[in-house]
């Protein structure tokens, strides 16, 4: 008897469309850690033999060993790879592993990025379950046509990779395009960077809707350091508008930051929206005072206007404006609202290496869709690049010269060599 199991992997039949009324198709489901999946042909797979599926195993009673992993194998590798389905967004999501020679430094989407401190941001994942009204990055439900979810291990290898080049001890942000919760391994993620030599602090920022005393438990105990909460406001009704939700989990959200403030070390991070929730700041900034930390409690940010987030206002606040709304606030609640690079322990730093620059043109190869439809990934010189270009999934494995455009902070974008 010979069967067919994977890591991280689950199995079970289904039949989408027989509840339609439409004409069934019997399917394999293969899910990946619950939450993205890709589907197998069921009478493909029973060509092979006689097929029992259960959740942990495709077996193939009388059939040899070896042939059964050769074949269902190849059919595995090809869904994880080209059809696996983000079951939140409905997108299909690319699998980054290490083996698939995608560079996971050159992308603001993906990786890690470093901005010239001894903070690394890691960006494990794409989705949110918030569809916040001033999102930067336009996350959630949007018109972007895929998703991205990194490897674990390829991520932390990566992440320690970098953390070498730096002086001070590293701070690991993890914030993703999406919602860090989300992440499938995410307190193995906290275990591993804490393992990483010259680490210091390691922390996410998040929604806080997933968070569970469960999972509270156990990322204090991987050692994560911080949770940097991002509460838009403590009234219900403009809380859930402002996310975008039907309804805003608040009694859950407080009641989690009760239990886990002991725990953890808490910031709240609200963003002020000009004409929607500015009289909101002063009970978050009495909230905050109920949270002992070595860290600030509280970091008000400013609603800034970027080219792919979005719009819920037609002007920003701007700094000036800004800055007197929190030196007003700072009066009014008589705490401190200004933090300073040594509270978070931040030092500058020099940037990892960037082996191409503005105006450089560079063979690469097409490596992974992008998140818009005129985009592409292209890898050359162990980073990746933001391309534009129309069919992107059609041109994988395509050869293509461009030229940089872009190369801040190792975040590379390019054209066609000759187009601009």
């Amino acid at each position: 008897m010979a069967s067919f199991s994977y890591p991280d992997l689950t199995f079970e039949e289904v039949e989408p469309g027989a509840e339609r009324g439409q004409q069934p198709r019997k399917l394999v489901r293969c899910s990946l850690f619950s939450r993205y999946y890709f589907d197998l042909d069921k009478e493909r797979l029973a060509r092979l033999g006689e097929l029992t599926v259960t959740k942990e195993a495709l077996t193939f009673p009388g059939l040899p060993e070896k042939k059964v992993w050769n074949k269902v194998g190849l059919l595995v590798e090809e869904g994880l790879n080209h059809r696996l389905v983000h079951r939140l967004t409905g997108k299909p999501t690319v699998y980054i592993r290490q083996e698939s020679g995608i560079p996971l430094i050159g992308s603001n989407e993906f990786g890690v990025v470093d901005r010239g401190s001894n903070i690394l941001e890691l960006k494990p994942l794409t989705g949110c379950n918030f569809n916040c009204t001033y999102c930067s990055v336009d996350e959630g439900k949007n018109g972007k046509t895929y998703d991205y979810l990194i490897e674990e291990e390829y991520l932390v290898a990566v992440a320690a990779q970098v953390a070498t080049t730096k002086q001070h001890p590293v701070e690991f942000n993890i914030g993703p395009h999406g919602e860090p919760l989300l992440y499938p391994r995410l307190v193995e993620l906290v275990q591993d960077l804490k393992n990483i030599p010259n680490v210091e602090i390691i922390s996410i920022n998040t929604n806080g809707s997933l968070l569970s005393k469960r999972l509270i438990d156990d990322l204090a105990a991987a050692g994560l350091t911080r949770i940097n909460l991002s509460l838009p406001a403590l009234d219900e009704r403009l809380a859930a508008e402002l996310a975008g939700i039907p309804s805003f989990p608040m009694k859950h959200l407080l009641a989690m930051l009760d239990y886990g403030k002991d725990k953890i070390d808490f910031l709240l991070a609200p963003v002020v929206i000009p004409g929607k929730n500015e009289q909101e700041m002063k009970g978050i900034v009495e909230l905050s005072k109920t949270i002992k930390s070595s860290f600030p409690t509280v970091g008000i940010q400013n609603y800034l206007e970027y080219p792919k987030g979005r719009r819920p206002v037609k002007e920003p606040l701007g700094w000036p404006a800004f800055f007197a709304f929190i030196k007003r606030l700072e009066q009014e609640t008589g705490k401190s609202l200004t933090s300073t690079k040594e509270e978070f322990r931040i030092h500058d730093e020099k940037e990892l290496e960037r082996p191409m620059r503005k105006g450089e043109t560079v063979d690469a190869v097409v490596v992974l869709p992008g998140r818009y439809r005129n985009e592409m990934y292209a890898a050359a010189k162990d980073r990746v690049i933001d391309v534009q270009l129309e069919n992107a999934k059609e041109n994988l494995g395509r050869k293509v010269r461009v030229t940089i455009v872009r190369e801040k902070h190792n975040i590379y974008k390019a054209v066609l060599a000759g187009r601009r």
